[in-house]
C-alpha cells in the first residue's frame, strides 16, 4: 500500500523544518493563534497540582517572547518566576537567554555556583545553552572552560556543543574546530568535521591530528554522525564477512532517515527491538526518497509511511501491530501511548479532516490500516467530525479529555487554527486543555516561523526542542 505516499503527500501541507535565515520575523496567520494558546497556558498552569503544572510552561514562554519580541525586562518577569517554581526546563531556557544576551563569561561570573554546575553538565543544562555559549562569540573563554574538565567527563559536553550547532554553515564549523584543536578538545573537534557538508572535511581533520591511534577512536566514536547531514558515514575497517557490511549500511540508511523525519522518530527504536533489518532498510529508503533533493514531509506522513512500508515487507499487519504497541510514546499531540495507538489516530485524522474542513460536503472515507482494537474507538472520532463541519456547538467536545483531544487534532489538520485556539482556551483550565494548547501552540509554530523545528531533531532531541536566540552583536 506504498501508494499511500502520493495519496498523504497530496493531502497533507509540507512541514518546512529549514532553519529561517537570521531567524527572520515574518507574519503568518497563526501568529495570533499560537500567542492566544501560549498566553493560556502561562496564565492557567498554576492552577494544576504541583507535579502536572511544572510540567508546562517553559515551550508556550519561549514561543511568546519569539511571536511577540519581548523586551529583556518582559523576558525577565516571563521565565524566571517558572525558574523559580522548578517547571521543566524554565532553567534551561532562562539561561540561554542570559548567554545569548550578556555574554557568557557575564552570565556565568554572575550565576550561583549550581547555575554553573548545570551548565557544565549536559544532563541539566540542555543543548540551548551549549548552543548559546557555542555561538556567543567569546570561543576562547568556553573552549577554555571545556579543556579545563576531565577528559573523560566532558566528552558528552563536546559532542552535544558541536551537535547544537549542526545547522551552522562550514566555515564557521571549520573555525570553532581549529579552536578546538588547539585546546585538544578533539571529540569537538572531530564531531564538527563530520557534520560538515564537504566531504573533504573528515580527511583534513585527520591529518591535523596527528595521532593515528586517537584519530582511529574517534573515526569508531563518530562514525555515525554524518548520517545526520545525509552523508556516508565515517571510514572504519571493513567488517568480518558481507552480512556485517549489510547491516552496518542498514543502520546508516535507518539513521539518515530518521534525520529527515520532523519532531519524533520510532524507526530506529523498531530496528533496535526487532532487528527487521529488512524492514527497517524498506521504510527508510521509502522516507529518503520522499525527502530527496531536500523535500520535507510532516511527521503524520513519516510515520504512516514507514507503518505501511513495514507492513508490505512483513506481510503479516496483526504481528507488526503488536510489535509497534510494545514502543512507548509520550506527549505527542496525537494522543496515544504507543506507537500503534498513535498511527491509529493519525489514520483518523487523515480519513476526517477534509470531511471536518468543508462543512460535510464530502463523505468520509472508510477507516483503513487501523489495528483491531481501535475501530470501535473510531464512531467518537466521526462524530466529533460532524459536529466541526457542521459548525455545531463545540461545547460538547469538551466533556472529557479524549473528546477535547480528538476535536483539537480535527480542527488543527482541517485548517481551521483559529477555531482551534479559540475552542482549547475557552476551556475551562483542567489538565488536558493546559496540555494540548501547549502541544498544539508548538504545531502551529511548525507551519508559521519553526523557531522550534532543528535539524535532526528526532534523533538528537526527540520531544525536547531546542530554544535559540540571535546572539548578541
Amino acid at each position: 500500500m506504498i501508494s499511500r505516499r502520493a495519496f498523504l503527500l497530496g493531502s497533507t501541507l509540507p512541514l518546512v523544518i529549514g532553519l529561517r535565515p537570521g531567524f527572520a520575523q515574518e507574519v503568518c496567520a497563526s501568529q495570533d493563534h499560537i500567542v492566544l494558546l501560549a498566553d493560556y497556558v502561562i496564565a492557567n498552569r498554576s492552577k494544576l497540582p504541583k507535579l502536572q503544572n511544572r510540567r508546562h510552561g517553559t515551550v508556550s514562554a519561549y514561543l511568546k517572547i519569539m511571536y511577540q519580541q519581548l523586551a529583556a525586562e518582559q523576558i525577565a518577569a516571563l521565565v524566571e518566576p517558572l525558574a523559580n517554581a522548578k517547571v521543566d526546563r524554565a532553567h534551561e531556557l532562562l539561561m540561554t537567554w542570559r548567554i545569548s544576551t550578556n555574554g557568557l563569561e557575564e552570565t556565568l561570573t554572575s550565576a550561583a555556583p549550581e547555575g554553573q554546575k548545570d551548565f557544565l553538565m549536559i544532563s541539566g543544562g540542555g543543548f540551548s545553552p551549549l548552543r548559546a555559549a557555542t555561538r556567543s562569540g567569546e570561543i576562547a573563554f568556553f573552549f577554555d572552560k571545556l579543556a579545563a574538565l576531565p577528559e573523560e567527563s566532558r566528552r558528552g559536553l563536546e559532542k552535544g556543543a558541536a551537535l547544537s550547532v549542526i545547522d551552522v554553515d562550514d566555515e564557521s564549523k571549520k573555525a570553532l574546530g581549529a579552536e578546538a584543536l588547539t585546546r585538544k578538545l578533539y571529540v569537538l573537534a572531530a564531531s564538527l568535521a563530520a557534520t560538515q557538508d564537504d566531504a573533504n572535511a573528515w580527511p583534513v581533520f585527520l591529518a591535523a591530528m596527528q595521532d593515528l591511534g586517537r584519530a582511529e577512536s574517534l573515526t569508531t566514536m563518530l562514525h555515525w554522525l554524518p548520517a545526520l547531514k545525509g552523508k556516508p558515514a565515517l571510514p572504519r575497517p571493513a567488517p568480518a564477512d558481507a552480512e556485517g557490511k549489510m547491516v552496518r549500511a542498514l543502520i546508516h540508511e535507518t539513521t539518515i532517515a530518521a534525520a529527515r523525519i520532523p519532531e519524533r522518530d520510532y524507526l530506529g527504536t523498531y530496528l533496535n527491538q526487532t532487528g527487521d533489518f529488512a524492514g527497517a532498510g524498506r521504510a527508510a529508503a521509502a522516507i529518503i526518497d520522499l525527502t530527496r533533493d531536500g523535500g520535507t514531509i510532516d511527521m503524520e506522513t513519516a510515520w504512516l509511511v514507514i507503518y505501511e512500508s513495514l507492513v508490505e515487507s512483513s506481510g503479516n499487519r496483526a504481528e507488526m501491530d503488536r510489535k509497534l504497541k510494545n514502543i512507548p510514546v509520550t506527549g505527542v499531540r496525537f494522543g496515544g501511548d504507543n506507537v500503534r495507538e498513535v498511527l491509529d489516530h493519525m489514520l483518523a485524522i487523515e480519513a476526517l479532516k477534509t470531511h471536518a474542513a468543508n462543512g460535510g460536503a464530502s463523505r468520509p472515507p472508510e477507516l483503513e490500516g487501523a489495528s483491531a482494537d481501535f475501530k470501535p474507538q473510531y464512531k467518537a472520532w466521526q462524530d466529533a467530525a460532524a459536529v466541526i463541519a457542521a459548525g455545531g456547538d463545540l461545547a460538547s467536545l469538551k466533556s472529557s479529555g479524549q473528546k477535547l483531544s480528538i476535536a483539537a487534532n480535527l480542527l488543527f489538520a482541517s485548517g481551521r487554527h483559529e477555531e482551534l485556539a479559540k475552542f482549547l482556551t475557552s476551556t475551562v483550565p483542567n489538565s488536558d486543555s493546559i496540555r494540548l494548547a501547549e502541544l498544539f501552540a508548538e504545531a502551529l509554530d511548525r507551519h508559521c516561523n519553526s523557531y522550534l523545528a532543528f535539524p535532526a531533531e528526532a534523533v538528537l532531541m526527540p520531544g525536547a526542542p531546542m530554544f535559540r536566540f540571535e546572539p548578541r552583536a
